[in-house]
């Protein structure tokens, strides 16, 4: 995860479920760690997702839709509350993107702006739940799924996080990220272990150089996953008939 980028980023309704007991049924650790595995060897998928981003109590919106076919063919279209939008297809290292505002481009300039986080990167913090809880199971698209909540520990994810960039930011940016939260809730298929759906819940420091303000943001995020290992054809978009 490039933490950076995440905390610089500018860019659901929780319901109460009904609890059921912590200390009986399936181990929901050894669950998450299935889940994980499971999901990362699917060859294909869909994904749907809606985030809102909240900084200085103002909310902004953003839904995508993509689908991935393993190991390097993707396609996402992502749209903003305002209504702009950029789709992006990635094969290989080769990236086409157009956008509401620019048509079609096969630079990298809009690339970064029009991105689907690869699977690895979406299930990382997962290893770090603790504090599961299991909820009520759902069923998700005609899939019963097992469905339980947990909190991401900060302490170990500063620690990860200091271990890949190699503790680049500020001293106090670390500390300020352990008083942040990552909570997540996930819907597992009781049969196949596939994740169907995650939500997150962020509340994290925004990191603004040069400043000693303190700002946090919150940030609500819902996956919903579909379609493994059904036929997904991505191929490279035909030219723009506009651009001649």
């Amino acid at each position: 995860m490039n933490v950076e980028k995440y905390l610089l980023a500018a860019c659901v309704v929780c319901l109460p479920m009904p609890l059921i007991a912590c200390t009986s049924g399936p181990d929901l650790r050894a669950i998450t760690t299935r889940a994980i595995t499971s999901t990362l060897a699917a060859e294909s998928w869909r994904e749907q997702g809606t985030s809102s981003y909240s900084p200085d109590g103002e909310t902004q919106e953003t839904t995508w839709e993509g689908e991935v076919v393993a190991p390097d063919r993707s396609r996402v279209k992502i749209t903003t509350e305002t209504g702009m939008w950029c789709e992006a297809t990635r094969i290989g290292d080769q990236s086409y993107v157009r956008t509401s505002d620019m048509r079609e481009s096969g630079g990298a300039a809009s690339e970064m702006a029009c991105v689907m986080l690869p699977m690895t990167e979406e299930l990382e913090p997962l290893e770090l739940l603790i504090d599961l809880e299991r909820l009520a199971d759902e069923e998700i698209d005609n899939v019963q799924c097992l469905h339980y909540r947990g909190k991401i520990d900060m302490d170990a994810f500063v620690e990860k996080e200091k271990a890949e960039t190699g503790s680049q930011l500020p001293p106090e940016l670390w500390e300020l990220m352990r008083r942040g939260s990552m909570e997540v809730e996930l819907w597992v298929g009781k049969d196949d272990y596939l994740i169907r759906q995650m939500k997150r819940l962020d509340h994290m420091p925004e990191w603004e150089a040069g400043t000693a303000e303190e700002k946090w943001m919150r940030q609500s995020t819902v996956q919903r996953f579909y379609d493994f290992n059904e036929p997904i054809s991505i191929e490279p978009p035909p030219p723009d008939s506009s651009q001649g």
